[in-house]
């Protein structure tokens, strides 16, 4: 199914907005978690100074036997989930056992004790969130605070450490409701930057275009045209104006074409007219040279059309053959006026003269380019060439006789034998209707021989229509 640009627009838009949500809600989530751990972590740090402080105020002023107090009160604190002082070895050695909220440094411990740097873990999945931070404290001879006055040990000896559990779930569920604002925030503006995006491309892309190709249409086809309307952009305005120039552009070179063209059909129409008239004027000078029988060239024209038409001859082929065809014996004014004249039968020598005809109408015809004009050559060739191949000048041989040869040839020969010659009388209509079926296969093609006898009663109106005028 076929998506509109905006659909394609907005199908490709949004999925890079909403990775680019997922990144900043991971960013952001991160860098809030981060920000949490760190502010736990420097409150725990802030426990772990007050309580080793108080331990060594109470060092200090000889209070250490009360000291269980004080770590209760720290550890009731809010968020302080447990508090426990780990004594070093040392400490152990020289101070004795330890109290209720102290232990003594295993083995798990005193690798953190060692690399004498705090330790800090978060657990924020659980349903709880805790946050446990193991402080080590170190002995020094250094500032206000000398611990090796009461400590019989070296410096920077680990004097223990504070391990302190703080309750931050508080904190994670706060962070957890602003992280879903912020994702709420952000999603509802990623789905307003889509509707927007939707409605500007709708607005401004996807339905000008359509408008474009409207007027588009409209100029290319050539209708009539309502106003086309401003377009929001400006680039769209200046395409339309371009397209209604470019419609105007085509109106008037279609105009200029359109004159042109009935100019060139009209002088066309006059060229072939006025060749049409000369071909059979041509055709009228042979037949009145050779005193053939008056409006000869007219009934084989007829003839031939009628002929032609009852074979199912396109309408171009059909005007072809009328047109070439009172061409057909144009070469008997090669043959000298001794022979083509003569009154009487003629001899041997002089009815191989006379066959010459067809070659020389065809030598006369054949160098033109134009298509009437081989048409009448062929037609000058063939005419005599008989279906069963004993014509001449060839000697051709069924249908490789040209159809224009075949037509123009029972043409002749009908109006030849219907009509009065200065060396025989007119044949009654049944008797040249009689040689035609003698005839058929032989001299003539008998599809037109059987053609001429289904439609006999057409023929004999053409040759009454024609003979009357004689």
């Amino acid at each position: 199914m076929d998506k509109n640009i905006t659909h394609i627009t907005v199908g490709r838009l949004l999925p890079l907005v909403l990775i680019l949500m997922l990144c900043i809600i991971l960013v952001i989530g991160l860098n809030f978690r981060s920000l949490v751990l760190s502010s736990m972590q420097e409150r725990a740090f802030s426990i772990a100074e007050i309580a080793k402080a108080g331990l060594t105020a109470h060092m200090k002023s000889g209070l250490m036997s009360k000291r269980a107090y004080f770590l209760h009160e720290i550890a009731s604190a809010p968020h302080v989930k447990s508090l426990t002082i780990i004594r070093s070895d040392e400490v152990c050695e020289q101070f004795g056992e330890c109290i209720v909220g102290e232990k003594m440094v295993d083995d798990s411990l005193r690798a953190i004790m060692n690399s004498k740097k705090p330790y800090v873990t978060m657990s924020d999945w659980d349903q709880k969130a805790t946050i446990r931070a193991i402080v080590p404290y170190i002995a020094t001879s250094k500032g206000n605070l000398n611990c090796l006055m009461c400590h019989h040990v070296a410096e920077n000896t680990v004097l223990g450490a504070i391990d302190i559990e703080l309750d931050v779930t508080e904190y994670r569920n706060k962070a957890w409701m602003y992280l879903l604002i912020v994702f709420g925030v952000i999603g509802f503006f990623s789905i307003m930057i889509a509707l927007n995006m939707s409605h500007v491309i709708e607005q401004f892309i996807r339905k000008p275009l359509l408008r474009l190709i409207q007027l588009a249409k409209t100029v290319f086809f050539q209708t009539d045209s309502k106003e086309h309307g401003t377009f929001e952009s400006k680039e769209f305005n200046e395409v339309a104006n371009q397209f209604i120039q470019l419609g105007k552009e085509l109106k008037d070179r279609d105009l200029r074409i359109e004159q042109t063209t009935a100019k060139f059909h009209s002088l066309n129409s006059e060229i072939d007219t006025t060749l049409k008239e000369t071909l059979f004027a041509m055709g009228e000078a042979e037949e009145a040279r050779s005193k053939e029988t008056r409006r000869h060239t007219l009934r084989v024209v007829e003839y031939s059309r009628l002929f032609a038409t009852l074979c199912g001859i396109k309408e171009h082929d059909i005007d072809l053959l009328v047109t070439a065809a009172p061409l057909h014996d144009i070469g008997k004014i090669g043959i000298p006026d001794s022979i083509l004249l003569k009154v009487g039968p003629l001899n041997d020598e002089e009815r191989m003269i006379m066959k010459t005809h067809s070659q020389l109408g065809y030598d006369i015809l054949k160098h033109s380019e134009r298509e009437v004009l081989q048409a009448a050559a062929t037609i000058a060739l063939e005419h005599h060439e008989r279906w069963d191949g004993f014509g001449y000048p060839k000697g051709l041989k069924g249908e490789n006789i040209h159809i224009f040869g075949r037509i123009v040839s029972m043409a002749d020969v009908f109006d030849a034998l219907s009509t009065k010659r200065v060396y025989k009388e007119a044949w009654p209509l049944e008797k040249v209707r009689a040689y035609f079926k003698e005839e058929s296969g032989k001299s003539f093609d008998p599809h037109l021989c059987d053609l001429l006898n289904e439609n006999f009663y057409r023929f004999e109106a053409l040759y009454m229509q024609y003979y009357k005028n004689m």
